[in-house]
């Protein structure tokens, strides 16, 4: 009988010790973290084309962009290689950039890297190309603004510039400073 009850008692330390190693055991099981940060987008489109008509039913606006990503945290969509024209019946004007990023309360488009305007009219006249490292748009004033180096070239005459102010509604360029004109 001795030995048998040696044999319990083992029987019984054996799911003790099971017991006691997983109750031991401090690790708390990590669950997954769904928290969006600021850095994550709360989605994102690809190959992306936007158009605007005005109460005639013409096309006013035209926006594309190889990768959109939207991010409601802080009001902001950011794109890359975007391309934005602006149609009238006088002028075109077409904007691109490698980057950019809307601020939804200012309205305003901050684009970056190569950043080019090229202006095509219906009269005669070649189209300008205006380029630039960075630009910022004001859809609420139709306006767009720098104040980095500017150039301005239409293949008859080239300019070159330290800032810039164009109205789009009027078709207008105001250079700020260091204006140099030369004929090609």
């Amino acid at each position: 009988m001795k030995f048998l009850k040696g044999r319990q008692i083992v029987w019984l330390l054996v799911p003790a010790a099971f017991v006691v190693a997983f109750l031991w055991d401090s690790s708390v099981e990590r669950k997954p973290d769904f928290v969006e940060a600021n850095s994550n987008p709360d989605y994102y489109l690809v190959n992306t084309a936007t158009l605007e008509f005005n109460t005639d039913g013409e096309r006013v606006r035209k926006f594309t962009s190889d990768k959109t990503s939207h991010f409601k945290d802080i009001m902001q969509t950011r794109l890359e290689k975007p391309e934005f024209s602006m149609m009238s019946p006088d002028q075109d004007w077409r904007v691109s950039a490698k980057h950019a990023v809307n601020n939804e309360l200012s309205e305003q488009l901050e684009l970056s890297g190569n950043v080019q305007i090229t202006m095509n009219s219906k009269e005669s006249q070649p189209p300008m190309t205006l380029s630039m490292p960075k630009l910022k748009v004001d859809f609420t004033t139709q306006t767009a603004f720098t104040d980095s180096e500017v150039e301005l070239n239409n293949t008859i005459f080239r300019q070159t510039a330290k800032g810039m102010r164009a109205d789009l509604k009027s078709n207008t360029i105001e250079f700020k400073s260091q204006v140099v004109s030369e004929e090609l």
